[in-house]
């Protein structure tokens, strides 16, 4: 659908579709909040994959992890050590398999923070296991969101503040601590008339 737009007129600009005759007066805000840049009219699903079909995951942050599932669903480290977190591992590939922007920005000024970034994921999916993805988060936001791209479209996304947050999860076990003693119940002496 192409809607051409026309004469702007006060508070008022004309429109029409283009295979009709008709010309509406629309209020010109509606036409201030049309997006210019065509990169933001890119669809907000950045990856639509099953969590199953990601094959080899790296997480970067000051430290690199990398996972690879292996036997029965299970993942082993090819570079980390100690014991894995697979329910943070789960929910790490439940959110990057379909992983949404809030919107698409108009371009990648440095402002962005993609030279010194926050986080960055790469993972492959079977059936090959030769396609690689790429998901680079920068700096934050006014509005408590991200700046994030990813390598095989053009142009940055702003990522939720709960997706970053997941994508951060821990992948190697906490120990467990054991909860440290309390201090037992001592008598305090009391004032007697």
């Amino acid at each position: 659908v192409t809607v051409a737009f026309g004469k702007v007129d006060g508070e008022n600009v004309y429109a029409r579709l283009a295979d009709e005759p008709f010309v509406v007066a629309l209020r010109r805000g509606l036409l201030d909040q049309i997006f210019t840049d065509p990169l933001q009219w890119q669809e907000l699903s950045i990856f639509k994959f099953k969590p199953e079909q990601i094959h080899r995951l790296s997480v970067m942050t000051d430290k690199e992890l990398s996972l690879e599932r292996g036997e029965n669903n299970q993942w082993r480290w090819l570079k980390g050590s100690g014991d894995i977190n697979q329910t943070n591992v789960q929910s790490l590939l439940n959110t990057l398999s379909n992983l949404h922007a809030v919107r698409w920005l108009e371009a990648t000024p440095p402002q962005h923070g993609f030279e010194k970034p926050q986080l960055v994921v790469t993972f492959t999916t079977l059936p090959d296991d030769e396609a690689s993805h790429k998901v680079t988060i920068g700096s934050g936001t006014s509005d408590g969101t991200w700046f994030a791209r990813v390598d095989e479209r053009e142009g940055a996304f702003v990522l939720s503040n709960p997706d970053l947050n997941t994508l951060k999860l821990p992948l190697v076990s906490q120990p467990m601590r054991s909860p440290s003693p309390s201090p037992s119940a001592t008598a305090s002496p009391t004032a007697k008339p």
